[in-house]
């Protein structure tokens, strides 16, 4: 069998490969985990759920939270393990209690949008402002996930059919995204923008580059958006402090309001919305709008004049 270490690699790539970011916390906890195992047992088995909950209850006392987030990590390392027919028991959840609930989502106005792509240019290199511009642009207009962008390459958008081609979507999935004109020819200056275009444009080049001509990290992103989000002054409402990942939400938000206001069937749209965000579920798209109280109180309009959703 695999030392632990290549086994855990292994598991690392096996994420990426399929659309994830990333994970130092992950990197640094699965080590710890199995440093924890016995050196022998005698089930036949590399870890037990008792081995798991064990370890995720570390140190005593610790916040249901904590435990939570370290059984989930074990729980994502054991179902690869399971799946790649090694003996593993993958552990139950739900097992814990847990006080951990999902960040309110801060919905960005076409404005203030417009303000943090403006902002680009007085902030950071001509390369780096067009990069940060493009992309929030995208992100807004699309609803794409951020790591879905930055796995972009030149040759995933065709100009000619106005699309994307998402090949490391969540869960290893792939999907077509359709682009509005307008974005396609945002999309086409940013690849024909000197900085830009000496780097290369190739279909194998990232199409959101760096000025070494990498691809564009998703620290960096973040880091550049924070920059902006404090340049311009946004603040915290509601409980909800601006992120990157809030375009996402915005767009689906903005979406179905819009369906409403125009007299279109919000459940078609709803359904049309949840596949164009990637969704499995439509309890996740669900979530993406019940934040939104532009959403409920245009439905509840509708719902007093007889309207069906």
């Amino acid at each position: 069998m695999p030392t632990w270490t290549v086994l855990i690699d292994e598991y690392l790539d096996f994420r990426i490969a399929r659309g994830f970011q990333p994970s130092r916390k992950i990197e640094r906890l699965l080590p710890q985990f199995v440093a924890s195992l016995p050196d022998s047992r005698d089930d036949g088995l590399l870890f037990s759920n008792a081995d798991a909950l064990t370890w995720a209850n570390l140190p005593d006392q610790a916040a249901p939270s904590w435990v939570s987030a370290r059984l989930s990590i074990v729980r994502g390392f054991a179902l690869y393990l399971a799946g790649s027919g090694l003996p593993v028991v993958v552990p139950a959840s739900r097992q814990t209690p847990t006080s951990s609930r999902r960040a309110t989502p801060y919905l960005y106005s076409t404005c203030e949008v417009v303000d943090l792509m403006d902002a680009t240019d007085a902030m950071f290199t001509p390369l780096r402002a067009a990069t940060m511009r493009t992309l929030i642009g995208l992100l807004f207009v699309t609803g794409m996930r951020i790591g879905e962008t930055l796995h972009l390459n030149v040759g995933d958008l065709d100009t000619e059919q106005n699309t994307l081609m998402i090949r490391h979507a969540k869960l290893g999935r792939e999907r077509i995204v359709c682009l509005d004109n307008s974005t396609t020819e945002a999309l086409r200056a940013y690849l024909h923008d000197p900085p830009r275009r000496d780097l290369g444009t190739g279909t194998d080049r990232p199409l959101f580059v760096t000025g070494t001509g990498t691809a564009v990290s998703y620290s960096t992103v973040c880091g550049g958006f924070g920059q902006l989000v404090r340049r311009v002054g946004l603040d915290h409402r509601a409980g909800a402090r601006p992120r990157l990942h809030d375009l996402r939400h915005s767009f689906a938000t903005l979406t179905m309001v819009e369906a409403y206001r125009t007299g279109r069937d919000p459940g078609h749209t709803f359904a049309v919305l949840s596949f164009w965000l990637g969704h499995c579920n439509p309890v996740d798209t669900y979530w993406y709008l019940q934040a939104a109280p532009e959403v409920a109180a245009i439905a509840a309009g509708r719902l007093d004049h007889g309207q069906e959703w």
